[in-house]
């Protein structure tokens, strides 16, 4: 088992060239089981021996009750380029280092007051705009604190959304949907609600929601609300700057509505001339009046523009490639710096400023493209492999940025630059993986150099071809395309073949591979990847077809274009970022996911067939989100599924892709078969869809020229096994049940040609892409069984013998030009290096 382990290192590393004194802090942290009980018990200490103060939160426990992650935040100086470790213990309940400065929270019914010695700010309960107030200032001996200036201008500030509602062909054609026009967070009072997600010591954490209504001044338009919002800002000890994660869902009618402005104003205490900074090129300085108007615009990934109108004529002043990303603000008194991160890879961003304040634009196109949620077509091509119309009605997407309050004689502009290149810190990676979570064996093995250099060089492939292929935009970043074409050398945009969106799931692998490496640039990577999972591949909200909130889309040519459905939702790396930053957008939507696989239903009707994967994907979700929230009624739908699970397993330890329990021999009567969707596969079972064409068929391509209309026996076992082996030793480390075990062991043999054959070149047939390595790793965990590792490094080689050793930067590194395949590849090369390392075997 784990190796027991009585602390755990951090490390951070200062990497953008900036001094930082009592810089915030944060990570979840691993735990070994059994080792601690309470977040008490918990103390840091440098590498000098200087206990520090922290903030602690339990995210998960084991099975027996003991944590398994919980979260640290503290803060520390580092100077330009340092490097510095801290060590995390648990010692038993004892007297905890005071923080020098304290956040403090008051609730009335009015607000919601934040102080953290530097900055007091209100947020009000009746009617979102962002802060009431906010005053710079510091306490007195006595501790209470007194105010130096106002910086905002009291409940000036909103967000809005610009919405348009027709169209026309600059002819006779128009359609007219609605009115329009812009959409405001104040004015839906009755739906903003705002809570205190988290109070503590050193950090403070305030979730604010409600709908952006159309303000429309005439008539019955009144409640109008296409849009919906979630705010969470956070609020830091000592500190006199705020992070805002500020998260937009469409709730409108994608063939009716496109946006085109997306939009949050803070509000400066307003005079007759305002003075500014902005990072464009260089730092851009100097005065506004009234009426005048400066943006920062970055317009695509490689191209900004810098303008300041006088009097209402725009004049170009800056172009370049990327724009810094910040600008301030002051009133000679008191001014306020922003941060918008990503302006880049999430274009079209925007910076706008006036003697009114700030404007932070998500959304605003120069050219005057508008967000558009709609599907790529009306038609659904089956003949392309898709499946259920899906359009982005319920899809999301958070931004990110920084507000710092300043006085004028202060220089905030490195702040600023800071927080944008903010240090990551990270768990040692040769502990990382010591307490037994995120998988087993995601601490590199650095003695297995051939299959090390396999893994690194492929995850470098996938963030090779992100840059190449300029996979950017607003709702692009963070995602990669799913297929490439031999035939034209290129990435495939057709059908279903399109975005990964939740293809199992190389985020996961990032996550892997950041932990193993501990460098800041892969939890970069997996930080967007994963964020753009939690909110645009997957629905929030639905009202028309409320069974897919919850659940993510299928790959297809746009995020959201094939239904969402078990089978493709992944919620691994979801999990993994809520247990390495204790981030409440992710536990919000992993909460949503688990709610979506409560809802997943079965029939033991025999026209109708179980998706094995889509089953599979179930049981592993409640099992996560069970551990998460500790809710028992997610353990007992697991447990639901896993008795289905066990009674569909055939006498020779396979399962079926479609399978039905109450049948002697485990099939459905099988209709005419239709794609590898539920949806459409159940849709042709019902008899509401017609079965495939024969032209359909053909168009397919490969194997469906032949016309088979059914699934062949010998085509109803394999791959979708690997789904569920992930969720079935997930539950066995859970419950260390026996049944458990035993049908894994024989599922695992059956890959290997039967429980006594161990046939390497059956099992060869089977890796899929590595991932079984995974599953031979943990039969030889439950066995001791060396065969099972003998056939591992069997499909090491085969797999080191697949990767790319070109010069072509498009296919370097790659084991198979699929993100897929990265997935594949870290789900099971990892745990099997380690247990290769158990044995004492060699690669």
């Amino acid at each position: 088992m784990e190796r027991q382990i009585e602390a755990v290192v951090l490390q951070v590393k200062e990497e953008a060239g900036i001094g930082r004194a009592a810089w915030p802090l944060t990570r979840g942290v691993p735990l070994p089981e059994g080792a601690v009980r309470k977040v008490e018990a918990l103390s840091l200490k440098d590498k000098a021996g200087e206990e520090l103060a922290i903030q602690t939160r339990a995210l998960a426990r084991w099975p027996d009750g003991s944590l398994k992650w919980a979260l640290v935040d503290f803060q520390s100086d580092l100077g330009a380029g340092e490097q510095r470790e801290y060590i995390l213990r648990w010692e038993g309940e004892h007297e905890k280092v005071a923080a020098t400065e304290c956040v403090v929270v008051v609730e009335s019914d009015d607000s919601i007051e934040v102080c953290t010695g530097a900055l007091r700010f209100a947020v009000s309960t009746r009617q979102f705009s962002l802060f009431e107030c906010a005053e710079i200032g510091a306490r007195d001996q006595g501790g209470h604190f007194v105010a130096e200036a106002d910086v905002l201008a009291h409940s000036q500030g909103d967000a809005w959304a610009k919405i348009c509602e027709s169209e026309q062909d600059g002819k006779t054609e128009r359609r007219l949907y609605g009115m329009g026009g812009v959409c405001r967070a104040s004015l839906a009072a009755d739906e903003y609600h705002v809570a205190i997600e988290e109070a503590g010591p050193l950090r403070a954490v305030l979730c604010c929601s409600g709908a952006y209504e159309a303000d429309i001044p005439m008539h019955h338009y009144a409640g109008y609300r296409p849009l919906r919002w979630i705010t969470r800002i956070y609020a830091y000890a000592g500190k006199r700057f705020v992070r805002v994660l500020h998260t937009v869902v469409f709730t409108g009618n994608p063939r009716e509505v496109e946006v085109e402005e997306l939009g949050l104003r803070v509000p400066l205490v307003s005079g007759d001339q305002a003075h500014y900074s902005a990072a464009t090129n260089t730092i851009e300085r100097s005065t506004l009046v009234r009426d005048d108007y400066a943006l920062l615009a970055q317009q695509r990934d490689d191209h900004f523009q810098w303008r300041h109108s006088t009097a209402g004529q725009a004049q170009r002043a800056t172009e370049g490639r990327r724009c810094g990303g910040w600008a301030t603000l002051h009133n000679g008194n008191a001014g306020i710096g922003v941060a918008l991160r990503h302006m880049a890879e999430e274009y079209p961003k925007a910076l706008g400023l006036s003697t009114e304040g700030i404007d932070l634009f998500f959304w605003r196109d120069g050219a005057g493209k508008k967000l558009s949620y709609q599907r790529y077509g009306e038609e659904v091509a089956w003949h392309e492999g898709e499946g259920v119309y899906g359009d982005g009605l319920g899809s999301a997407k958070s931004s990110e940025f920084f507000l710092c309050f300043y006085s004028a004689d202060e220089n905030v502009e490195q702040t600023l630059q800071g927080l944008l290149d903010a240090p990551v810190l990270t768990i040692d990676p040769a502990q990382a993986m010591r307490a037994g979570v995120l998988g087993n064996g995601a601490n590199a093995q650095k003695h297995f150099a051939a299959s090390e250099k396999m893994l690194a060089a492929f995850v470098e492939w996938m963030a090779r071809n992100i840059e190449r292929e300029r996979w950017y935009g607003y709702l692009d970043w963070g995602d990669v395309l799913a297929t490439w074409e031999e035939g034209a050398d290129a990435w495939r945009f057709k059908g279903r073949w399109g975005w990964c969106n939740s293809e199992w799931d190389p985020r996961h692998a990032v996550w892997l591979h950041y932990l193993r490496t501990g460098e800041t640039r892969w939890f970069r990577l997996g930080e967007a990847m994963t964020r753009h999972s939690l909110d645009v591949d997957t629905c929030h909200y639905n009202p028309l077809r409320p069974y897919w909130v919850g659940g993510s889309y299928r790959h297809s040519m746009d995020h959201f274009g094939d239904e969402p459905c078990a089978s493709h939702t992944f919620i691994d790396n979801w999990v993994d970022y809520y247990y390495l930053t204790g981030d409440g957008r992710a536990r919000e939507v992993i909460e949503e996911a688990g709610e979506f696989f409560l809802r997943y239903r079965w029939s033991e009707d025999p026209h109708y067939s179980f998706s094995l994967r889509s089953i599979a994907n179930v049981l592993r979700g409640l099992l996560y989100v069970y551990e998460i929230t500790g809710e028992e009624r997610y353990q007992q739908r697991a447990e639901e599924v896993y008795a289905i699970i066990a009674r569909a397993q055939n006498d020779d330890g396979s399962w079926h892709k479609r399978f039905q329990v109450s049948t002697p021999d485990r099939l459905p009567r099988q209709a005419p078969y239709g794609m590898a969707t539920e949806g459409s596969t159940l849709a042709v079972e019902m008899g509401t869809a017609a079965p495939f064409s024969d032209d359909e068929f053909r168009a397919l391509g490969g194997p469906f020229t032949s016309l088979k209309k059914e699934l062949p026996y010998d085509e109803q076992k394999g791959y979708q096994t690997h789904y569920l082996l992930i969720g079935l030793e997930l539950m066995h480390r859970m419950t260390d049940s026996a049944d458990i075990a035993a049908r894994y062991v024989r599922a695992v043999d059956w890959f290997c040609g039967g429980p006594n054959a161990f046939d390497v070149d059956f099992a060869q047939t089977q890796h899929y892409y590595g991932v079984l390595c995974g599953s031979l790793a943990y039969a030889y965990h439950l066995t001791r069984e060396r065969r099972y590792l003998a056939i591992g490094q069997s499909i090491l080689r085969t797999l080191r013998s697949m990767q790319d050793w070109s010069e072509n930067p498009s296919r370097r590194g790659a084991v198979a030009m699929t993100p897929t395949a990265l997935s594949l590849v870290y789900f099971g090369v990892p745990p099997l290096l380690q247990a290769l390392e158990e044995a004492g075997m060699e690669e």
